[in-house]
């Protein structure tokens, strides 16, 4: 049973040959393109934050990323089709104007998750309350036809009260 323990303990949770060859690839591509490369790093902060503070069964972080791209989007755009350098790229990370729409599109991210999952959690407890309705009718009609034995009473519990 230890030895299963330290099995577990010891076991690689490192990236992988493919995880590594990807890490390769994206950092030359992001050095490749360097001011795009920047801009999306400081435009997609939250979106960093978010899926570092992601919980096991939470699509949080998939939402915020999502819409934190696509407050990044148009900026990457511009700068494309401006003059694609550096100057350019902190140009744009500088102004707070466009800082502002990329992280309140992160902002809008959040939003959705938390009005979604109140709804589908009030929905969820709205479905479990009427399934107990349900089950509760049902076995008032099953104790009626056959007895308070049907609900796991014993025939001298029923002596007893």
């Amino acid at each position: 049973m230890a030895e299963e323990k330290e099995k577990k303990s010891t076991k690689n949770t490192g990236l992988g040959f493919r995880g590594s060859m990807l890490l390769v690839v994206l950092l030359l591509l992001g050095l490749a393109f360097l001011p795009t490369s920047l801009l999306l790093f400081v435009g997609m902060l939250p979106s960093v934050v978010a899926f570092f503070f992601r919980t096991p069964y939470s699509v949080r972080a998939s939402t915020i990323v999502a819409m934190n791209l696509a407050g990044c989007i148009p900026f990457v755009f511009k700068l494309w089709s401006s003059s694609n350098d550096f100057e350019a790229s902190v140009r744009i990370i500088t102004d707070l104007n466009y800082l502002s729409v990329m992280y309140m599109a992160a902002a809008f991210g959040y939003m959705i998750d938390w009005v979604v999952t109140g709804i589908v959690s009030s929905y969820q407890y709205q479905k479990g309350l009427r399934r107990m309705k349900m089950i509760k009718k049902r076995q008032k009609f099953l104790i009626d036809q056959w007895g308070r034995g049907v609900a796991g009473a014993h025939v001298e519990d029923e002596e007893v009260e």
